[in-house]
C-alpha cells in the first residue's frame, strides 16, 4: 500500500521517450511498453526518488493551479498504478 510517506523512484533501465506531451516508456526486460499521458509523464519524471508522494501531490497541485486536497488520492493511485506496471518502485 502506497502512503503519503511513501519515496517512489523509477526504474533507471528503462528506455523512454517523448512524444509531444506523452512519453513512451519500453521495458527491455519484459519487451512490455506503457504510454504515459501528460499528467503520468510528469508524474513519472518527479519520481526520482527525492520526493515523497505527499511532495509528488504538492508539486502536482502547484503545476495545476488546484488545491493539494484535489490531487492526494489521485496521485497515490497513479503510483500505485505506475509501481504495478513496474516503471516504479517505492
Amino acid at each position: 500500500m502506497i502512503s503519503e510517506q511513501s519515496i517512489p523512484h523509477r526504474r533507471a533501465d528503462l528506455l523512454h521517450y517523448r512524444l509531444v506531451d506523452e512519453m513512451v516508456v519500453y521495458d527491455t526486460v519484459s519487451s512490455q511498453a506503457a504510454s504515459l499521458n501528460e499528467t503520468a509523464r510528469i508524474l513519472w519524471e518527479l519520481c526520482d526518488g527525492t520526493r515523497t508522494v505527499n511532495a509528488l501531490s504538492a508539486e502536482l497541485a502547484e503545476y495545476f493551479g488546484i488545491a493539494i486536497e484535489e490531487t492526494q488520492s489521485s496521485v497515490r493511485e497513479a503510483v500505485e498504478k505506475l509501481c504495478e506496471l513496474g516503471l516504479v518502485s517505492v
